[in-house]
């Protein structure tokens, strides 16, 4: 059970954008995603789309490629997504995440083995393991200025109309539009 309906998305996303704070969503699954949505385009939430794809399973998206597949399609040009996964799923999953110019997390908190489970890794390892395989696919590691940039931390837009456009969704229908 995730204990956060629309409801509380809401209340707390208004909370937040109201202390100068800007959200990251964490989505479980494409219905998150439907939600957060309809509050952009609702004018509750004007900022950068920034999401966190969770695959673990056990009621959040398998861990797979055609679940990633499908959640990224979903996703709108404009938007920031990264990737988040557990235990073995980590670095396979992180791989094609690099190879398809998402953003991947790693670290003790998601997964404390080598991918053979022969020893318990740190996350200081898995880090560097991440940054080299970056670097055969191509992949640059953002500075810290440079993610604050991709991130778009501190921006807030003025209107539904502007954060859709930003994000890159279709607009908004008028109304009497069909």
């Amino acid at each position: 059970i995730v204990p956060a309906g629309p409801g509380w998305v809401e209340e707390h996303v208004r909370r937040l954008s109201a202390a100068g704070i800007q959200s990251a969503f964490q989505f479980y699954n494409i219905n998150s995603y439907e939600t957060v949505e309809r509050l952009i385009r609702r004018g509750v939430y004007r900022g950068p789309l920034v999401m966190n794809w969770v695959a673990i399973g056990g009621g959040f998206e398998a861990p797979n490629i055609y679940n990633l597949a499908n959640f990224v399609r979903a996703c709108p040009d404009g938007s920031v997504l990264t990737l988040e996964t557990s235990m073995l799923n980590v670095l396979p999953l992180n791989m094609m995440a690099i190879a398809m110019g998402l953003h991947v997390r790693c670290g003790i908190e998601d997964n404390i083995w080598t991918q053979r489970r022969e020893r318990k890794v740190s996350s200081v390892e898995q880090i560097e393991q991440l940054v080299r395989i970056s670097g055969e696919f191509g992949r640059d590691v953002a500075n810290a200025r440079e993610a604050r940039e991709i991130y778009r931390v501190g921006t807030f837009y003025g209107s539904a109309d502007e954060t859709l456009a930003k994000n890159g969704f279709a607009p908004n229908r008028k109304p009497g539009q069909i």
